[in-house]
């Protein structure tokens, strides 16, 4: 229940609605506190006015009290309020009951009726603190405060004419602060939902380009989860759907293969009785020339036998070309028997060497340690699968170089490496030598290394190549000692162990076959 909630908590929902959630208590604090302070401000300047009147109040009833006039008073800066039209107080006047002014902070004011003197200024109401209109007459942000009072003359009206422009530049100066504030909060709400959806939306586009790499074709990666909502889940099934047609392709190219090797097992049984039966005609015939109708001058005999082994030859290849469309289109039957792998190397080496003497090619075979070379495999498959490398390292070498094959006996396998200084091979052409039917030669069919690998795979064992343009090419050969049998009847390769690893070591790269050859 608990891993459910917290699923539930990591969902793509529940991660929208707790920043959403945060974003408007990250907004709502923000314009909370600006305005507090803003407040706090206006509640400042309101109480300066508040003190501003009850001075103004104490000066009049200085005034009163001491029989002198206002006017003189504030003349006499024996004040603690400023009175003047830059200051809060602008006018203090006091009026009879019949209006007439009997003191002022103006001298000129005194004896005037009291309409004369301020005109129709607006009285100032209680919490009255913005102007009546928008007009710029410094007129218009002026009010009066009304105190009456009865004195030993009779009724008397203090009026005091208040500047409500400090007040109305607070509050513009908070208006404008707000939508600044309001901005800057905007502002960075937008950068950070920017921000949080590029985030969001990352693994989508993710997702999309490995869309578009899989149209292309390319299933050779797999996508990193790191969330774990419904945007993870995603990326996890997209995970798994790459891996199904990997397996997929997998699975066609091994259906490709077999229907590839239905087809040359029909079309060799086809062509095997009509080509090889007259190819043993002309081979016969051939040797029935070189004896019936030999010329008796040494010259001219010579030059029969040199073009009748020509003739020969080429026959010998038409029919390891059929030999080859047989053996790869037939199911493999091998034959286990314990053999020693360094003679039967030795064996195929004798086979070639005469090809190699012709095209000055030296031909070494060692043994690096002094293990057992011995292991159970079949010996004729195997002979092939030697033969077709090695004759391929000396064609490789038309103008000569050295045909190295070493052998590396372990305690569970034993490696053979054929390696030459020939032509080698393009990085485009070490992927496509154990296809079947590709070749870098012009008279090849393609079919040679496949049928070796082939061979060797049945076995149980690994064919691993290495090569250069221009440098060289080198094939290793890996076979267990003992392989292992599959239910189907063909052998599987049983994965090393770490003290196998660790007894066989690694093969040496192409740097340390060049030093060597």
């Amino acid at each position: 229940m608990i891993k459910a909630l917290l699923n539930s908590f990591a969902s793509f929902r529940a991660q929208m609605v707790a920043f959403i959630a945060l974003l408007l208590l990250a907004v709502t604090l923000a314009l909370y506190f600006i305005n507090q302070q803003l407040e706090k401000g206006l509640v400042r300047q309101v109480d300066e006015y508040n003190r501003a009147v009850v001075m103004a109040t104490d000066l009049v009833f200085q005034s009163l009290s001491e029989g002198d006039f206002l006017y003189y008073l504030v003349a006499q800066g024996e004040t603690q309020i400023a009175v003047s039209p830059e200051s809060i107080i602008r006018h203090i006047l006091v009026t009879d009951a019949d209006g007439k002014i009997i003191d002022s902070t103006e001298r000129g004011d005194i004896g005037r009726p009291l309409r004369a003197a301020i005109g129709d200024l607006p009285p100032l109401r209680e919490g009255d603190i913005s102007r009546d209109d928008a007009a710029a007459d410094d007129d218009q942000e002026l009010r009066t405060v009304t105190l009456k009072t009865t004195t030993t003359g009779g009724k008397r009206s203090i009026i005091f004419v208040v500047s409500m422009g400090q007040l109305q530049q607070v509050q513009s100066t908070a208006g404008r602060t707000r939508l600044a504030a309001m901005a800057v909060v905007g502002g960075l709400l937008l950068l950070i939902t920017a921000w949080y959806s590029r985030r969001i939306t990352r693994p989508i586009t993710e997702l999309s380009r490995a869309a578009r790499r899989v149209t292309s074709g390319d299933l050779d990666f797999q996508l990193e989860i790191r969330r774990r909502d419904e945007v993870g889940a995603l990326s996890a099934t997209f995970n798994e759907m790459l891996a199904g047609l990997r397996a997929k392709g997998q699975l066609e190219q091994q259906l490709r293969r077999a229907e590839r090797s239905a087809v040359v097992g029909r079309l060799a049984s086809g062509i095997a009785h009509e080509i090889r039966n007259p190819l043993n005609f002309i081979n016969l015939s051939i040797d029935h020339l070189r004896e019936q109708a030999a010329p008796a001058a040494p010259a001219a005999r010579a030059e029969q036998d040199r073009i009748l082994a020509m003739i020969k030859d080429e026959i010998a290849r038409l029919n390891r070309l059929v030999s080859d469309f047989l053996s790869y289109g037939r199911p493999a039957r091998l034959t286990i028997r314990s053999l020693d792998v360094r003679s039967l190397v030795e064996e195929v080496g004798e086979l070639v060497s005469a090809q190699a003497e012709q095209q000055g090619v030296r031909v070494d075979i060692i043994q690096e340690g002094a293990g057992e070379t011995r292991l159970r495999a079949d010996a004729e498959q195997l002979k092939t699968c030697f033969s077709n490398l090695m004759i391929n390292a000396v064609q490789a070498m038309p103008e000569g170089g050295r045909l190295l094959v070493t052998l590396r006996p372990a305690p569970f396998q034993v490696e053979v490496e054929i390696a030459d200084t020939g032509v080698g091979i393009a990085p485009e052409g070490v992927a496509q030598i154990f296809e079947p039917y590709y070749s870098t030669k012009e008279t090849g069919i393609g079919l040679g290394l496949p049928l070796t690998k082939k061979i060797i795979e049945e076995h149980g064992g690994r064919i691993a190549v290495l090569s250069e343009p221009g440098k060289g090419t080198a094939f290793t050969v890996t076979l267990r000692r003992e392989p292992v049998l599959n239910p189907s009847g063909s052998y599987r390769i049983i994965p090393l162990t770490d003290e196998e690893r660790a007894a066989i070591g690694g093969a040496p790269d192409l740097q340390t076959l060049k030093e060597k050859l």
